[in-house]
């Protein structure tokens, strides 16, 4: 089983609750959430990733503009993070960041995952090729 952790747990937060909850290879961790906030019912809820003991992994449901400083040091620990960082001009940016700091310790970073940008890029690219 893959540990996951949710960092965030706004609208994108609760999907991946139950996108994790359906996947039979997947376990989720817990979630994190700033100091104070409401814990979530019947999941264990931390203020840092350090409570959650071991993760393999992190799906960063944060703001678009914290996403830089919140992957950093997850990926130093090793952790490896999923984003859907949504700054089309700054994703090469983060990417060589991020990159960077995961290759120190084996970690993945995958960016900007999902549908725009994620997929819809690609096709938006391909189109203005052909065009």
């Amino acid at each position: 089983m893959i540990k996951v952790a949710i960092v965030g747990y706004g609208n994108i937060g609760k999907y991946a609750v139950d996108a994790l909850r359906a996947a039979p290879d997947m376990e989720l961790a817990g979630i994190v959430r700033r100091p104070g906030s409401e814990p979530v019912h019947g999941i264990k809820t931390a203020s840092s990733m350090e409570d959650l003991g071991h993760v393999d992994a992190a799906l960063l449901c944060t703001p678009t503009r914290s996403v830089e400083e919140t992957a950093l040091p997850l990926l130093a620990r090793g952790i490896n993070t999923v984003d859907s960082f949504d700054i089309h001009t700054q994703i090469w940016e983060l990417h060589c960041a991020l990159d960077k700091a995961a290759k120190v310790t084996g970690a993945v970073s995958v960016i900007s995952a999902g549908w725009d940008p994620g997929s819809d890029s690609v096709v938006r690219t391909l189109l203005e090729a052909c065009a």
